[in-house]
């Protein structure tokens, strides 16, 4: 696989056209989020009731107001978004001083979108001054049913506005006229011809089949819909996302582009149907056939892994995993436990990993189809517990609760056994490194065979037996305390050399105060080490951390801004970014981290840093997740990467 397989899915996910998908959805999820508030506001309270003419009609008109003129736009921001992520890419390759203008290829995609979803009658008034039903625009061709033809626009318009600027072709001003004007004309022929184009094509569909060429292409794929919606298809998907996560590519990197605008439609036809007091019955739609059920607590569902490690884990490693991954997998960011265990890639946890997201979308679509449940109405973020995405996007169902108790009690069982078995291979693997280094052997212990031993100790008829238990329980006991008061104490001094630290700058800030010098803010002072001054030619160092999702890497800043505090360095600026919004970010940066999530972008990644004279980092697993956790490798990490930033000792 990771000759012939992962090479071809790396390409997959590396695509420009399905990566321009992605990030066209990414600038979306602000307005669909906030038109989801204004749904559950306008829906939620009359379901109660079991009655939708239960708010007064004036309060519903201005809530479906809002929600009509942002979700029931989304094909325009999603088109608009498709075609300036691709135009970028495009970008790449042409001149600096040839580039496309990323504002007028998304006005150009927006004028595109119009023309492709307008029907109706062209008249003008008898003296042509005025226009009168100029043209009709259904406003469903606008929402989710559009987005199918926004995703033709958005990868198309970009090459036909590619054109002209390639060749330069344009309206050539004197040098004299200023930059602004000149730039404005030299975009009317891409702009001109991409709206000409459009223009044509949708006029052809209006001509022939009295329709635009969105209602035409929705009703060409509207069979399409219910074969997308079976247990078939919903299966082969949980599957195939799991299936591609395990071998190291992002699985939904790869299969979200091409179902993302079924979801949504999905979506939107869910909303239309409670809204009449009907069942909702769509169950693909965007989270819920996802993260909160399929993969409920991240792919290969994950959500009981940190629980069955705190349980019943006697390695120390995996359960240290278990209380790190803990608080993180209750709002789906399950990186803690894929890279620590590690899960990626470990044929032990293969067969649950793969199969368990295909049981709990079965019994999803089961409590759908068979027990009522409503299909969801709203989209709740992907971050939320699942728990919470699933009331909320039921419209507060009791079945949400139930399912998302017998989703716990499958996973629970399922993944047991495998647990245990890793366990105990990793116990022997700690057991043989302590020998090879000479150390100690690792106490192997769990709750239960703590409360094993104590009922044992005080029950068993056998006395040898009860003094044998009382002794191993003494052991392990002992190594219990010692082990809070070693980590109490190095908490403790941890403290006491920040307060240090900071006494002493305080100091010397006063004493350069007192002599009349300025005080140099940048000094640095590192734990148990000489004092040291940065050997710098800036200011101040700027350092992006980048996943997927912008989880994990909140996580790793977050531990390297603490890193960096206790260091008492405060030139250094940490922030961080989900892949797709990086971009933006990157060109004021020194240095990047990427987590292992986004290596598979590298190459791309890499051409945006030589442009911008950014240095980059790529990280393994278990070191990124050891960074998330432990402050002082995550500063250690950036410190030794971070251009021009050394320390000499005084």
């Amino acid at each position: 696989m990771n000759k012939h397989l992962v090479p071809v899915l790396r390409v997959v996910a590396g695509n420009k056209y399905l990566r321009s998908l992605m990030e066209g959805f990414y600038v979306t999820l602000p307005i669909i989020i906030f038109s989801s508030i204004i749904g559950i506001i306008m829906w939620v309270p009359p379901a109660f009731k079991g009655n939708m003419a239960w708010y007064p009609l004036v309060a519903r008109q201005c809530l479906n107001r809002i929600y009509v003129f942002t979700m029931g736009l989304v094909s325009i921001f999603f088109t608009a978004g498709i075609a300036r992520a691709l135009a970028e890419k495009i970008n790449q390759g042409l001149p600096t001083n040839r580039k496309m203008n990323l504002i007028m290829v998304m006005f150009a995609a927006i004028s595109a979108v119009f023309m492709l979803s307008v029907t109706g009658t062209f008249t003008l008034t008898n003296d042509g001054s005025q226009t009168e039903n100029f043209a009709s625009i259904f406003i469903s061709n606008l929402a989710a049913q559009g987005m199918l033809t926004g995703i033709i626009i958005g990868l198309t318009i970009p090459w036909i506005f590619y054109l002209p600027v390639k060749y330069n072709w344009t309206i050539k001003l004197p040098k004299a006229v200023p930059q602004g004007i000149s730039q404005s004309f030299s975009d009317i022929i891409p702009y001109g011809l991409a709206v000409l184009v459009y223009w044509g094509f949708g006029y052809i569909f209006i001509g022939i089949l009295n329709m635009s060429f969105t209602d035409a292409l929705f009703q060409a794929i509207k069979p399409v819909f219910s074969g997308l919606d079976s247990y078939g298809f919903l299966a082969a998907m949980a599957f195939l996302t799991a299936f591609i996560w395990f071998i190291g590519v992002h699985g939904p990197s790869v299969t979200r582009p091409f179902i993302t605008p079924f979801m949504y439609s999905n979506l939107a036809d869910n909303q239309a149907i409670f809204a009449q007091g009907g069942h909702p019955h769509w169950a693909l739609t965007y989270e819920f056939s996802y993260d909160f059920t399929s993969t409920m607590g991240g792919t290969g569902a994950t959500f009981v892994i940190p629980i069955l490690l705190i349980l019943f884990a006697k390695s120390k490693q995996l359960k240290a995993v278990g209380f790190a991954s803990y608080i993180p997998i209750w709002f789906q960011v399950n990186e803690p436990a894929l890279f620590g265990c590690p899960l990626i890639l470990n044929p032990i946890v293969m067969i649950p990993f793969m199969i368990l997201p295909i049981i709990n979308v079965v019994i999803y679509k089961f409590f759908i189809e068979t027990l009522g449940m409503n299909g969801a109405i709203v989209d709740v973020p992907w971050s939320m517990p699942a728990i919470v995405g699933l009331l909320l996007g039921t419209s507060f169902q009791w079945q949400a609760v139930v399912l998302w108790g017998i989703l716990c009690l499958v996973d629970f069982i399922c993944w047991l056994p495998f647990v245990l078995l890793m366990d105990r291979l990793t116990c022997t693997e700690e057991i043989k490194s302590a020998q090879e280094k000479g150390i100690p052997k690792p106490m192997h212990f769990n709750y239960f065979t703590l409360a094993r031993l104590r009922l044992g100790s005080k029950l068993d008829l056998n006395k040898e037996k009860r003094l044998l238990f009382t002794n191993q329980l003494a052991e392990f006991t002992t190594e219990i305390k010692t082990e809070r008061a070693n980590n109490k104490a190095a908490k403790i001094e941890a403290k006491k050399a920040l307060i240090a630290q900071n006494q002493q700058l305080k100091a010397e800030k006063l004493a350069a105060k007192k002599a009349g010098v300025k005080f140099n803010k940048n000094r640095v002072v590192a734990q148990d080490q000489p004092v040291s001054q940065p050997l710098t030619t800036q200011e101040q160092y700027h350092v992006l951390i980048v996943c997927y999702g912008a989880g994990t890497s909140a996580m790793f800043a977050a531990s390297a801004n603490k890193g960096a505090a206790n260091r008492g360095i405060k030139n250094i600026v940490i922030d961080s970014a989900a892949y797709g919004s990086h971009r933006n970010l990157m060109k004021e940066m020194d240095l990047v981290v990427l987590s292992p999530q986004v290596n598979v972008y590298i190459d791309e990644i890499e051409r945006d840093a030589s442009a911008w004279n950014v240095k980059i980092v790529e990280t393994k697993g278990k070191q990124y997740i050891d960074c998330t956790n432990n402050p002082d490798q995550a500063i250690d990490l950036i410190l030794a990467n971070l251009p021009g930033y050394h320390l000499e000792a005084n």
